[in-house]
């Protein structure tokens, strides 16, 4: 009886994973056929959504290569493939994935302070620089360097895999090392996860303190939409990656056993629809993009209804 409920929880996620990554990779495409042809406007115009496609592309690459690996596993109940190169560069690619998300979204998060709040002084080359090209060159670097020593170059444990379960069990470091796992959970999750809710916190006092005042002169209407794009992925990361981040960093200080059913069956899953849900959170941020998928759908409506229509008893010469 155990084996069919882990067999039928196994199904389960996969239908649910296959039936949803499909439209979201479609979303994908639109999103870049988007950005590549308003480049001048939404790309060089617009540094302010840099960091915006650099999630959609971590997100992209997740479901493009990560995604697939445990839809196999899902599918069939085997890894893809039972060697050493395998699991290392599959555990490798999971947590870069993972952690390069939520960092970026951190990251997100205080630079669209920067871009709401001073505006005026992000526009000076220096700064632009500073705060905003090399933090992001930073993060995007820094996690696939980091988990490529400690899962490719192990110190203290040597990585043996079991090819029965996901992810091949995992890496040593996450069980033999004293130190790595901690830091790992409380500097590249839960600090990351503590600047998004402290952000958005700091960010309904700001606009709530600065209408009120009206200390300096902000247009508000043009940084709507910043604040909106904001609170959507912001909110998104919140909801999904909140519970797997709490229970890991629990296990990490005090209990490793602590909800390990919860967090390995269903919580460590729940980071896949952040990138299934990403591309439309995006969309629906982005006004233009809004606007110009109305008008496609309007053309369409209205072929459609150009087309000429045959009642039952009419005669067509």
């Amino acid at each position: 009886m155990a084996d069919d409920a882990t067999e039928s929880l196994r199904w389960t996620k996969y239908v649910v994973l296959q039936s949803t990554i499909v439209p979201s990779l479609l979303c994908d495409i639109y999103v870049f056929i988007y950005f590549i042809r308003h480049w001048q406007k939404e790309i060089v115009k617009s540094p302010q959504h840099h960091v915006i496609i650099c999630m959609l592309i971590i997100s992209f690459l997740q479901k493009t290569t990560d995604a697939p690996l445990l839809l196999f596993y899902l599918r069939w109940g085997e890894n893809f493939q039972q060697t050493y190169t395998f699991c290392a560069a599959w555990n490798w690619l999971d947590c870069t994935l993972t952690g390069c998300a939520i960092q970026l979204a951190a990251w997100f998060c205080i630079e669209r302070h920067l871009f709401i709040f001073h505006s005026q002084l992000m526009k000076k080359k220096w700064c632009s620089i500073l705060f905003h090209y090399i933090p992001l060159f930073v993060y995007c670097i820094y996690l696939p360097i980091f988990y490529a020593v400690v899962i490719f170059f192990p110190r203290q444990c040597t990585n043996i895999w079991d090819y029965s379960v996901v992810f091949c069990g995992g890496a040593c470091y996450n069980y033999s090392d004293p130190f790595l796992p901690t830091f790992d959970w409380l500097f590249h999750y839960a600090l990351s996860l503590l600047i998004i809710l402290f952000a958005n916190l700091l960010l309904f006092y700001r606009v709530i303190y600065q209408k009120l005042r009206q200390l300096r002169p902000i247009d508000w209407h043009r940084q709507r939409r910043m604040i909106i794009q904001l609170l959507f992925i912001s909110t998104t990361f919140i909801i999904l990656q909140s519970p797997s981040i709490v229970i890991g960093v629990i296990e990490a200080l005090w209990s490793p056993t602590f909800a390990f059913d919860i967090q390995y069956n269903y919580f460590a899953y729940l980071y896949y629809f952040i990138n299934q849900l990403l591309p439309f959170v995006i969309i629906g941020s982005l006004p233009n993009m809004r606007k110009e998928i109305q008008q496609w759908f309007q053309r369409i409506k209205r072929r459609l209804d150009e087309q000429p229509r045959i009642h039952p008893g009419t005669t067509i010469a």
